[in-house]
């Protein structure tokens, strides 16, 4: 009886294994197929003349805070964040842990965003340091109309966890799972 369902168990591992990689193969499509930089984005229910109020986080006295900004794209919105805080932000006390990157890629698909980052970004350490830096993009993608996850990307290849740091990044993230992950 024992064999049988450690043979379940191995059975069942496998197929989980096997919808991680169709899942896997379906976001490599979809960034092979983009010829989507950080100035364009794939989306079909965002309206490209119209602005939106988003909220781009920040680092200040130890927390992550808000700071309304008025966007056109996802794509100008993750540009924001990456470049850092204004002049005017950093006289009042912002400043940013995210490294200094461009990102590859910015797609929106449907509810998601799919976010390819250069292998540089990855190299951040310390939990509290790349918790920050999580908090940051995920909760300024969510501030955008329609958005709800993160999926990270290195170099165009799907990656599942922050190299050295045991962060879970995949199928994805979202402000849930990263609280989660903090209380780890």
């Amino acid at each position: 009886m024992k064999k049988f369902i450690a043979l379940v168990f191995i059975i069942g591992l496998f197929f989980l294994a096997g919808c991680n990689e169709n899942q896997n193969n379906n976001i490599q499509q979809s960034v092979n197929n983009s010829s989507t930089s950080t100035s364009q984005q794939s989306v079909t229910s965002v309206n490209h003349n119209q602005r939106y109020e988003a909220m781009i986080y920040w680092e200040q006295e130890g927390k992550i805070v808000p700071v309304r900004k008025q966007v056109g794209t996802i794509s100008e919105l993750v540009d924001t964040l990456f470049k850092g805080p204004s002049e005017d932000e950093r006289k009042s006390g912002y400043f940013s842990e995210l490294p200094n990157v461009t990102p590859n890629k910015v797609i929106l698909e449907g509810d998601k965003v799919l976010l390819d980052l250069p292998a540089s970004f990855y190299e951040a350490r310390g939990s509290f340091r790349v918790s920050n830096i999580l908090k940051q993009i995920v909760y300024t993608c969510e501030s955008f109309p329609g958005v709800k996850k993160v999926v990270f990307l290195k170099d165009g290849n799907p990656i599942s966890v922050f190299p050295g740091e045991g962060f879970v990044l995949a199928p994805y993230v979202d402000k849930n799972s990263i609280r989660g992950q903090d209380k780890q």
